[in-house]
């Protein structure tokens, strides 16, 4: 199974041989057991002839073949009629030719069967002759063997072969020849017997077993972990069985929509055990969550049950498809809206209510957090439009500087004659702008979680793309679900240091491992470039790819702002961007105390951008220096409205890559003080086209406005030099060849 080869542990860790094993026997009556043969078959006429052969060839005689056939559509009962003239084979179905499953057909074939032990041999796989052979002198040579197994071959797929091979590695390596102990209590999701064509079991061990298996591919597993409670598996590691590896119905392919029972799995099988699974505490957990609503949950996921109880189908796998414990808690959006959520390890309502609800964390009822529906029509159209279509990952739908940019960015692959889609996991209100553009739009809330688990639709919908661009660090972790696409991956970082401890030394990502999945990284300057250059190999440089605007500048006037009337005998500049500690507002509220009272008077600095942090914007707000103008959030219209009365825009942040705000005071000739800290300064000639100052400096702040303050017959020179850098660098022109180059396209520009 696949999911062993992850839980696999190191070899001879997990086994012993039993020294007081291996005493000859000299009680057993018959030197010839009757050993009964047990095939199981579905669908598999291609095969099953083969099976039999390699049955039929046994080099021990004293066997009888029991062919259990389970509603079978194809030739496989046409091809085992054939051997039938062999009074050893015999063939039985189920009432009515009905298809059971592998329990009830494996149980059958048990019950069906006359001998002493019990060979099973699946109806794809193939036996060496000496199979039967081999496990009878074990039987002869060694007292109360209850179950052997032995080395296996593979042979088919070798893609398949491939993904398997590591796990057969370990079973052979961990496993010694003789009697080996396994500590169910321990090792509880590993199964060292690979297939059940390389198990041999003693008939009233078998009688004894509960075969109630809650995922019927399972059946073998869930009947050794009974068997290994009790008895020793013998193990040879003589490779008796040759392992067909193919990725159909019942090989690879067929087996991963069961990995995600697995938990459950492993945990009903302890109940039978009598070994107290750990999920436990966490099923009451949910039970007695406010936020856990069983009629809700039966209401809208009933027909998903399966017969399982719906707090254990909510606990082990129904979070994992978007099954939400009621009404109130939107299990997609707890996963994406919290970073650390973002590799889906945990129930979210088993989290909140362990230590999400200590952290204050929010959640979202499930209205709130809705996905836009991807149609099988909209796929089919992206279908018959290949090597047009471009996806386009925002981390969200703001209206600051790294999702402009991505729009931007759209624009201009439209323009060139692509079809770019755009994609983010929130809503937000450049929604109206996308719109305006005509760009088709997907809020997909649950991208996270359903890229993580597997979603057929949004796995179509995904391949129907030649080229995906991820932009922004926040959206670098979807790569790693998205490797197994043919689409050429492209990463646009905005970034700076702050995102990057976050992501590393807080939420653990493994960036060099992320990078390393994409076929190209661009970032957005020097600045930004330098943060990530230490997560790639020096073969595959960061490389540099600066965002375009659209010229606003041409033809502007001065018009009617939010801002009221504005002063223009004063030195009025703009101090745009979301309220947080990373823009520097908390700096800017020190700087007033280090001011001049006669520049206070010459100055007016009007704040604009969404309140993140209220606590900054409440001391903003509640300021007494009349200086200080807080203009609340804008719409990016009214913030262009601003910039022709400003004499300068401010940007004091501690870490900003390239902030849009400084890139648009430029365009409109209007020179910009800004950090060392910022992607911007590496642009700016002090003094000539703008200020540079150390971040997070309230002293190095007041002196550059006091300098703004003093200058204000220069500041129109200083913008004209600011608006050089903007045309030599920023133009949708520029940009526009940039875009066509990086993605490779016609350059069509209408």
């Amino acid at each position: 199974m696949k999911f062993f080869n992850k839980l696999f542990p190191r070899a001879g860790k997990t086994c012993r041989q039993k020294k007081d094993y291996g005493i000859l026997n000299k009680e057993r009556t018959s030197r010839s057991p009757l050993i009964s043969v047990v095939v199981t078959s579905y669908n598999y006429a291609a095969y099953i002839g083969q099976t039999l052969d390699s049955i039929w060839a046994q080099t021990y005689p004293n066997f009888e073949v029991i062919i259990v056939d389970d509603g079978s559509t194809d030739e496989s009962i046409a091809v085992v009629e054939r051997y039938l003239t062999d009074k050893r084979f015999h063939l039985y179905t189920h009432p009515g030719g009905v298809n059971k499953g592998l329990c009830a057909t494996m149980k059958l074939g048990i019950e069906k069967s006359q001998g002493e032990y019990v060979a099973f041999c699946e109806s794809d796989d193939l036996w060496k002759p000496q199979y039967l052979e081999k496990k009878v002198e074990i039987i002869n040579a060694y007292q109360d063997v209850g179950i052997i197994s032995n080395s296996i071959e593979s042979f088919g797929d070798a893609e398949v072969i491939q993904k398997r091979i590591g796990y057969l590695n370990a079973v052979d390596a961990s496993l010694v020849a003789g009697g080996n102990k396994v500590d169910l209590s321990r090792e509880k999701s590993v199964n060292y017997i690979p297939t059940f064509s390389a198990v041999m079991i003693r008939k009233d061990i078998l009688t004894s077993l509960d075969y109630h298996s809650p995922v019927d591919a399972w059946i073998d597993f869930w009947l050794y972990r009974q068997i290994l409670r009790k008895h020793l598996l013998f193990y040879t590691n003589e490779k008796l069985t040759s392992w067909r590896m193919h990725n159909s119905l019942n090989g690879l392919k067929g087996m991963e929509k069961h990995v995600r029972k697995c938990e459950y799995f492993i945990d009903q099988s302890d109940r039978l055990l009598g070994i107290k699974p750990s999920s436990d505490w966490q099923l009451q957990q949910i039970r007695n969550s406010a936020y856990w609503d069983e009629a809700y949950y039966k209401a809208h996921y009933g027909h998903l049950l399966e017969g399982v109880e719906p707090v254990e189908h909510y606990y082990y796998w129904g979070w994992k498809e978007s099954c939400n414990p009621s009404a109130s808690f939107s299990n997609d959006a707890y996963l994406n809206y919290y970073m650390d959520m973002r590799e889906g390890k945990i129930n979210p309502l088993v989290h909140y209510e362990s230590a999400g609800r200590k952290e204050k964390r929010r959640i979202f009822a499930v209205d709130e957090w809705q996905d836009t529906p991807i149609t099988a029509e909209y796929i089919k159209q992206l279908e018959d439009n290949r090597g047009k279509n471009i996806l386009f990952i925002s981390h969200e739908l703001s209206l600051t500087g790294a999702p402009r940019a991505l729009l931007n960015m759209v624009a201009a692959a439209k323009r060139a004659g692509a079809t770019p889609v755009l994609v983010s996991p929130m809503a937000g209100p450049m929604e109206k702008e996308i719109n305006e553009l005509g760009i088709p739009l997907f809020i997909l809330s649950s991208i996270w979680t359903r890229s993580l688990f597997g979603d057929k639709t949004l796995n179509r919908f995904l391949a129907a793309f030649d080229k995906i661009v991820f932009n922004t660090l926040i959206t670098v972790p979807l790569v790693k679900h998205m490797s197994y696409l043919p689409a050429q991956k492209i990463c646009w970082l905005h970034e700076g240091k702050i995102s990057y401890y976050l992501c590393v030394e807080r939420w653990k990502w493994n960036l060099s491992e992320l990078f390393s999945a994409f076929d190209q990284v661009y970032a957005v300057g020097n600045y930004a470039a330098s943060f990530a250059a230490a997560y790639l190999p020096a073969d595959k440089p960061v490389k540099q790819l600066l965002y375009g605007i659209p010229d606003e500048a041409v033809g502007a006037v001065r018009g009617t702002t939010v801002a009221g009337e504005v002063d223009t005998r004063k030195v009025n500049l703009l101090f745009p961007g979301t309220i947080t500690r990373r823009k520097g507002h908390r700096v800017l509220l020190k700087t007033l105390k280090y001011l001049p009272r006669d520049v206070r008077k010459q100055l007016v600095i009007y704040m604009a951008g969404a309140p993140a942090k209220r606590r900054i914007a409440r001391q903003i707000e509640h300021c007494s220096c009349s200086c200080i103008r807080y203009l609340g959030e804008l719409n990016h219209d009214d913030l262009l409205k601003l910039y022709p009365w400003m004499d300068g825009v401010l940007c004091p942040s501690l870490d900003d890559p390239m902030p849009i705000v400084c890139t648009e005071a430029m365009m409109f000739s209007k020179p910009v003080v800004v950090t060392d800290c910022t992607g911007t300064a590496a642009l700016v000639e002090d003094g000539v086209s703008g200020f540079v100052i150390p971040a997070g400096s309230p002293r190095k702040l007041a002196k550059a406005l006091k300098q703004v303050c003093g200058q204000k017959d220069r500041l129109p020179a200083m913008g004209r030099q600011a608006r050089r850098i903007y045309e030599a660098d920023f133009t949708m022109e520029i940009f526009q060849k940039h875009v066509e180059k990086l993605l490779d396209l016609d350059g069509n520009v209408s």
